[in-house]
């Protein structure tokens, strides 16, 4: 069964903005609704405080302790029944001694107790199920002498049209945060789409990598971005060279294993073969396989071994080779090395390079080869050590320079002698592993050379004249 694919980066972020908005707008909306209903509570209960200022100033206090209000009361909804606004007076035991004409049937201040100098303040639904806030006060009337009665004074407001007010500010404020968050996650959505877009945009040409309709990935990601392209761009190159490697292992170990296997068959075709030399190129043999599969497998670009490798010995033994394999030629070979020069590089690599080097010249030359190691700098004015081939053969024309150096392509060059145009080609490769240079001209001798050009640091090797 395949597993559901996941949400994207964009829609996660969205949601669990939107949930942290949700929980904070819940949060923000509970808090402004109790702080309106607390001002609106405390509004009413400012309002009643002055209803009872009114009715204890409109009171009057007989001598017989009778307490007695006008017809015409000071706020004139406590005269009309059903009116909202209620008022009571009991005495300090709780029985009523005055009530207003609104209040008839009520039962305002039943099991009340506000004592002298006391205020209460109290939500209560009464009988007839309206919902009121109720404010009351004690006081103590003094007459003349040591005379005083004991009041409770009460007045109610009807929450009928508080909560009506209140319940409208509630559907406003809802709707107003409703709105707010709908335009914030509408904005966040487009933040995120336009903040994530170099994130698409990396996915996009990932999958156009994949495809094969991209090398690698563009520049200008923002800076926390720039070292993931510029590591996944430095992978694809590593895993592309890899690739490489591996397609072209079997045709570069074939090819080095052509000289050995040469000198063994010469060897062999003779009536006492030489025994040492067969171990020799039997060694030397399973040096090129190790080789070959150390470079197939590697990952990527190599690093300039620690030790220098002297190549003085390393010419003389491929030049020994080569004379047997070629030895109906009777080749004159010239080796000139005036700084015992050396350099650090695999050793295989460099018996690549020599050996291909010097076999292509063996091969072509008529009679003379000659090879030479300098150090000097070169028209850059860079430090290098010059490798330089020569031979009397036929030479290598302009227009041939550039084939014979790509893999699998011989140029123009005589058909009669065999091939698989393969040699020049990791010479080629190992110059430019090594960040070095490769020329090819004509020789004093009419046929053709290669100058290499590899390049050395400053305290390796002193500098010869040119």
């Amino acid at each position: 069964m395949a597993s559901q694919r996941p949400f994207s980066l964009n829609i996660r972020l969205l949601v669990t903005l939107s949930l942290l908005l949700v929980v904070a707008f819940s949060g923000t909306t509970y808090w402004l609704d109790a702080t309106f209903r607390q001002l609106s509570e405390d509004g009413v209960r400012d309002i009643l405080e002055l209803q009872v200022l009114a009715l204890i100033g409109a009171a009057d206090l007989t001598d017989d302790g009778r307490l007695e209000l006008p017809l015409q009361l000071p706020e004139p909804r406590l005269a009309s029944l059903g009116s909202g606004l209620y008022a009571e007076i009991a005495d300090p035991v709780g029985s009523r001694v005055w009530r207003s004409p609104s209040a008839i049937g009520v039962g305002l201040a039943d099991g009340l107790s506000a004592t002298p100098g006391d205020d209460i303040f109290v939500r209560r639904t009464l009988a007839d199920g309206t919902e009121v806030l109720i404010y009351g006060v004690g006081i103590t009337w003094d007459l003349v002498g040591e005379v005083s009665y004991g009041f409770q004074v009460y007045v109610a407001e009807d929450l009928s049209g508080f909560n009506r007010q209140l319940a409208t500010y509630r559907r406003q404020l809802m709707f107003w945060f409703g709105v707010v968050l709908a335009g914030l996650l509408f904005v966040m959505g487009i933040a995120l789409k336009l903040g994530l877009r170099p994130l698409q945009k990396m996915a996009d040409e990932i999958s156009s990598i994949e495809n094969g309709e991209l090398q690698f990935l563009s520049e200008g990601y923002p800076r926390e971005l720039s070292g993931v392209a510029r590591n996944m761009n430095m992978l694809v190159t590593s895993e592309r060279q890899r690739i490489s490697r591996f397609g072209t292992t079997m045709d570069d170990l074939a090819h080095s294993l052509k000289t050995p296997l040469a000198v063994l068959r010469t060897e062999l075709s003779m009536s006492e073969p030489d025994t040492v030399n067969l171990q020799a190129q039997v060694s030397r043999m399973q040096g090129v396989i190790d080789y070959q599969l150390r470079r197939a497998a590697a990952t990527g670009p190599r690093s300039l071994a620690p030790e220098s490798v002297r190549l003085a010995p390393l010419v003389r033994d491929v030049s020994s080779s080569l004379r047997k394999i070629y030895q109906d030629k009777n080749i004159q070979f010239d080796f000139h090395d005036p700084d015992s020069a050396a350099y650090r590089a695999e050793k295989g690599d460099l018996y690549e390079l020599v050996g291909n080097l010097l076999d292509n010249a063996w091969k072509w030359s008529v009679s003379i080869v000659t090879v030479s190691l300098l150090t000097l700098r070169n028209d850059k004015g860079q430090l290098v050590l010059r490798l330089t081939v020569s031979d009397d053969g036929p030479g290598v024309s302009d227009y041939d320079a550039d084939d014979i150096l790509s893999r699998g392509k011989r140029g123009g060059l005589r058909g009669d002698v065999p091939g698989q145009g393969i040699g020049l080609a990791v010479v080629s490769e190992l110059v430019d592993l090594y960040s070095g240079s490769l020329s090819v001209d004509r020789s004093n001798y009419g046929g053709a050379m290669f100058a290499v050009d590899l390049p050395l640091r400053e305290h390796d090797h002193p500098v010869a004249g040119r």
